[in-house]
This record gives C-alpha cells, structure tokens and sequence, in this order.
C-alpha cells in the first residue's frame, strides 16, 4: 500500500507519495509565494494567505497525480509536517485568519522580556504561537472574538481534511514550538498561559506518531478512507528522513538553519541559551541550534545584487551565478555576520560586514562571506557539536558546493545527503516506525 507526505513549509509545498512494497517514491513541489504585503505600520508583522497555501498543496498534489496517472490519490496513511511556531485561527464555518509565521516580529521585545517575567517562561520567542496569542490577547483582543479554534498552517489542513467540526488539534512536537509547554508532561503550562490572561481555547495536544481521522469527502484528490496522522514538526521531520531513530547528528540548510544531535532519554545536559532540547521520539530528544538565519539571509543579499545589476545594466543575475562568484572567493579575507533576521537567543545583534578593504567587497567576497557566515554562526551556537567521533549528515547542500567548502571547513568531513528525500518523507517514516 501507499502513503502520502506533506510538507507545507514556508515557501513552498513539498509532496511525497511512497509505496511501502516496492519502495518507489514520486515527489512534487508548489512555490506558495503566500507572504501578504504588510503596510508601512505593520512592518514587523509576517504573515502568509492560508487559501494561497492551500491552493498551492491543491496544485502539488494534482502534479503527484499526473505523475501517478491517476485521477485521485488512494493511499492508506496521510503524514504531514509543517513550519514550526505559527499560529493560525478558524471558525467552525471555514473562516481563516492569515497564518501569522514563525518570522513574525510584531512581539516588542520589552513586551517579551515582561510577559517572560510575568510566567516565569524562558522557552518564548517572537514567531512562538503563544507568544503572538498573548500579544493580540492584550492589544487586539477583537480580533480573537472571530475565531474559536487555532492550531498551526498543518492542523487547520488536517482539520478540513478530516471534516472536524468543534475541535483542534496538535502534536506535542508543535506545541512545544509555540511556547507554554510541559516537555516534562507533554502539555499546555497553564499556570503561563493564565499569567499571560491567554482566554483562546488552545488545541489539544495529542502525541506525535497518533492517528487523529480518516480523509473524508475525496478533498485534496485523495481517496476517502485514509488515515489522517497528527502533524509533526517540519525540523522532526527532515532529521528523521536522515536519521531515523539512530543517534546521530545533522547540519540542515534551509530557510534558516540547524545543528541538530540526537540525546538519549533521560539526559540531564545543561544547554546555553543557543540550543534547546526538542522532543523527537520516545526514546531521544533533540539537542538543536536553530537560527534564524540561513536561506532567507542569502536572499537578503541576492535581492540587493539583483535589483542593482538589473536597474543600472540589465544583467540576468542568478543563484547559480551567486554561488558561483562566491565560490571563485571563497577565501576572501571579508568577514559577515549574516544575523539578519536577529537569532532568539539574541535579539539585540544583527547583520554586519567586517574588515572591508577596497580589494575584498565584491559580490563574490560578499556572497562568499555570507555563506561563510551562516556556517559559523551555527557554529557558535553550538560549540561542541564536533566534540566526538560521531559522523554526521548534511542536508540541503547538494549542488551547492560553496556550502559544501565551508561545512566541511568549519565542521569536518560529513555524510552528504544526496537522496531526492524531503521532509514530507521524513513524516512518512515517522509515523510509520512510531504509531501509537
């Protein structure tokens, strides 16, 4: 029999349809392109349609059918993972909220660092769920009277999917990413959410890997009938399409990016605030360095070549071409700090370059220096992730040879991941080897 994996990310729909019996895997993938234009007042605010999204997994789908030759998906599992962190609301007549993302800036930070003190909460970030729950609890509360249920971009799919009337629900790996969670007990802290004056009912937290209904109605050109698993988290996800439940360690490359080791339950290491632990399976958790920064900072300054070389001369500049010029400098003696996008841990530094010289600030020093420093600043977040013997894996680098250069310069020799495998597989595997 089949199964069927979604990943809806932050720019784009990934699609995995595998076939248990004789391993074949076909995959598609939808840009989404879903980020609304905030106004000039609303600068700090990232959020993105959730009909664009849907409309985009609507579209990924039709192109795994097409590659199927099929009409509709017969599958017997569903799996899916999604961005961490966002928060989506909805009512039971089908009106959404935008999906306000894990980019969202609108939470000041004075207004975090009280409502920290207030819960006696360390774990709560600006982009956290709970975080932008209590922020429109204090200043938009009317907002929150339109819509009785909430969840992430995956529990709102999973609940149309499944025809859920009444309820929301969310796995234990999403709800940690919101903030106010348990890990102990795998729940909600309500004392937090009640200091924080949090009234919105918050969805129910069920364990990762638990069937929560049956596809109804052929949505989405899947069959009726397939189980429906609770949505994982999209880091859990990727780790697990390398790693499964081996314990081992991953360099991920994305829209931002991670290091990511494997610890063993129970474990009693203490973390600096760059690293956190991440629930992951019954038997080990995740030590993860999640930054802010990888991708979407490499944009940040392919945008700025762009818009330059095509407003003064009109040359085509491309990724490839990036990459390319970044390669030919990769020794550059220009140092970046690419923190564009701040980090959780530091909220106060930013972005910057450093020991300029006339003959070091090209675009190829430039895009080398910002590759670079994605790498290093991982590195920085966690120190000892190279400390043992333990390989590890990299992903998202295939075909970027630049990332390849300074990955194994700062970090050693690696395993490169080549496989055409996504996250949407990853959560396949994953239910697959931890239903309960």
């Amino acid at each position: 029999m089949a199964c069927l994996g979604i990943d809806i990310g932050t720019t784009s729909i990934k699609c995995c349809y595998y076939d248990k019996v004789t391993g074949l895997i076909h995959n598609s993938q939808k840009v989404h392109d879903s980020t609304n234009k905030c106004s000039e007042d609303d600068v700090a605010k990232n959020e993105q349609s959730v009909s664009q999204i849907f409309a985009a997994i609507h579209g990924a789908l039709e192109d795994l059918a097409k590659q199927l030759r099929c009409s509709a998906l017969n599958v017997e599992q569903i799996s899916l993972c999604c961005q961490m962190h966002g928060i989506v609301f909805w009512d039971d007549d089908g009106h959404t909220s935008d999906l306000v993302t894990w980019q969202d800036q609108r939470c000041s930070s004075d207004f975090l660092s009280n409502l920290k003190t207030l819960t006696q909460t360390i774990d709560l970030h600006k982009g956290y769920g709970c975080a932008t729950l209590a922020w429109l609890t204090r200043y938009e509360p009317q907002f929150l009277e339109k819509y009785t249920h909430c969840g992430s971009i995956a529990d709102i799919f999973t609940s149309v999917l499944c025809g859920f009337k009444n309820k929301s629900l969310i796995s234990d790996h999403n709800a940690q990413s919101w903030g106010f969670f348990d890990h102990d007990n795998r729940s909600w802290n309500e004392k937090g959410i009640k200091l924080a004056n949090i009234k919105f009912k918050l969805p129910q937290i069920i364990k990762s890997g638990s069937i929560i209904g049956e596809a109804v109605n052929g949505n989405y050109l899947i069959q009726s009938g397939a189980k429906v698993f609770v949505p994982i988290g999209d880091l859990q996800a990727s780790v697990y399409s390398v790693l499964g439940n081996a314990a081992r360690k991953v360099f991920n490359y994305g829209t931002a990016s991670q290091l990511v080791k494997t610890l063993e339950k129970p474990n009693d290491q203490l973390f600096k605030p760059s690293i956190r632990r991440t629930l992951y399976t019954d038997k080990l958790d995740l030590a993860t360095a999640a930054s802010l920064n990888g991708g979407n900072a490499v944009e940040v300054v392919y945008k700025l070549f762009n818009n330059s070389l095509t407003n003064t001369s009109n040359q085509i500049f491309d990724y490839d071409m990036m990459m390319e010029l970044a390669y030919e400098c990769k020794d550059t003696t220009l140092k970046a700090s690419p923190v564009f996008f701040g980090e959780r841990h530091d909220t106060t530094t930013f972005g910057s370059f450093f020991d300029i010289k006339p003959s070091n600030f090209t675009i190829g020093d430039m895009s080398a220096a910002i590759f670079r420093g994605i790498v290093e600043n991982l590195c920085s977040m966690m120190p000892d992730f190279e400390s043992d013997d333990v390989p590890f894996f990299a992903v998202g680098i295939s075909g970027r040879k630049i990332l390849q250069y300074y990955v194994r310069q700062k970090l050693g020799d690696y395993i490169l991941y080549e496989k055409d495998i996504t996250a949407a597989y990853g959560a396949i595997l994953y239910d697959i080897e931890n239903e309960v």
